[in-house]
């Protein structure tokens, strides 16, 4: 399991292996419920899509919606999707101890992880409240993902804007977001 969080890097050197096989890249965002895995799925495939590929997602909670597990599965690549769920992700989001629990039998020698507690210092250092976390990691994602030229940074942040612009704390997760984005360099 790669714990590197230079991620973007090592992640987005392998975009012309995906293209070149066309292979679809397998995203796993795993949270608590409540801390906007499904929103961050949802902008994800929204984003891709709006580059003009396949994107899909399913979600998969444990048995409470707030509380328990909840998690995501998403790919998106250059062929149609069939059906959103897999086993082996190319990526994976950790953003709870019981998440990361939940995601073992996920978790292989190839899979990037990204975990919630490899960043905490980070996110103090930047002010990054614990209701803007999520964003954050969305920020990260973006880098990677607009690095393979999946998404771009300015699509996302609409798409964020749009689900989150009227809210109370836009300029909060705004800032989490770039931060997130700047971090993933």
């Amino acid at each position: 399991m790669s714990r590197d969080p230079k991620f973007v890097k090592l992640v987005s050197s392998k975009i012309n292996q995906f293209m070149l096989k066309n292979e679809i890249l397998k995203i796993l965002l795993a949270g608590d419920g409540g801390q906007g895995i499904q929103l961050l799925s949802d902008i994800i495939c929204r984003s891709a899509i709006d580059k003009g590929f396949y994107a899909a997602s399913i979600p998969n909670y444990g048995l409470e919606q707030r509380g328990g597990v909840s998690l995501s599965f998403v790919q998106i690549g250059t062929k149609e999707i069939i059906y959103p769920k897999f086993t082996k992700p190319n990526i994976l989001l950790i953003m709870s101890d019981q998440a990361r629990e939940r995601t073992k039998q996920h978790q292989f020698v190839e899979t990037k992880i990204i975990d919630i507690n490899d960043f905490k210092k980070k996110m103090d250092d930047v002010g990054v409240s614990i209701k803007s976390q999520n964003i954050f990691f969305l920020g990260m994602l973006a880098k990677m993902l607009a690095a393979m030229d999946f998404c771009d940074q300015e699509t996302v942040l609409k798409l964020l804007e749009k689900k989150l612009g009227a809210k109370l704390g836009w300029e909060e997760n705004k800032k989490a977001f770039e931060n997130g984005f700047i971090c993933a360099e």
